[in-house]
């Protein structure tokens, strides 16, 4: 009986690997520092469960001053993440990088239709303005938070937050109880939408031209 339970063990060990294999992803990702950014890397390796491209942060750093950190862990059904980016600009580079925000979209097509979502600006859901790609979709928040007097950007990208442990209180929502909803299919994300009424979604990485990127 106990080897048979060895055997057993080594086997759903060797499956679990190989799922972990097929997901794509690493189990666990931590990056600190911005000479550490690297947004290309995250969105190749993670893509099948952040359920976005990481379009609201910026390819490269042009900040005057930044501060970075990322925490993924994968499971097998889906990835925990925290990614935090600081920046701070000079006033140019501010209002280009805010320009940039304002224009973010994604198109997004089933068949002979398509539609396409643009970024939010809310300036009552966080203790910032905020451009939102995001908002909850799938326990799922990216954000960018704006701060026009000091210059300065906070980006931020949350899966399945743990609100407790959160480091810094004033870039969470202001209601806390927002992070408990259940029902998460009827929050906004940019990357994605349902065109028969919520039976299904499509989402950015469904598209042919991305999974083929995705691919190569």
């Amino acid at each position: 009986m106990n080897k048979l339970r060895k055997i057993l063990a080594i086997v759903i060990g060797m499956l679990l690997m190989t799922l972990a294999g097929c997901s794509g992803s690493d189990p666990s990702y931590h990056a600190e520092g911005a000479d550490k950014y690297n947004k290309a890397y995250i969105a190749e390796v993670f893509h099948g469960d952040l359920d976005s491209n990481l379009s609201l942060f910026p390819d490269e750093l042009n900040a005057d001053d930044a501060d970075y950190e990322a925490i993924l862990s994968s499971s097998l059904f889906d990835t925990d993440a925290r990614i935090i980016l600081r920046c701070n600009y000079g006033a140019e580079e501010f209002e280009r990088e805010v320009t940039r925000l304002q224009g973010l979209s994604i198109t997004l097509k089933s068949d002979d239709e398509q539609f396409t979502n643009d970024v939010l600006y809310d300036e009552e859901s966080y203790y910032y303005p905020s451009y939102i790609t995001i908002d909850g979709f799938k326990n799922t928040y990216e954000y960018a938070l704006i701060d026009t007097e000091n210059c300065s950007i906070v980006y931020i990208y949350l899966a399945y937050p743990d609100i407790d442990s959160f480091p810094v209180r004033e870039y969470l929502k202001k209601d806390l109880e927002a992070y408990s909803e259940e029902n998460t299919l009827n929050r906004y994300s940019m990357y994605s939408h349902s065109f028969d009424n919520g039976a299904s979604w499509v989402e950015f990485d469904d598209q042919p031209a991305v999974r083929d990127r995705i691919q190569t």
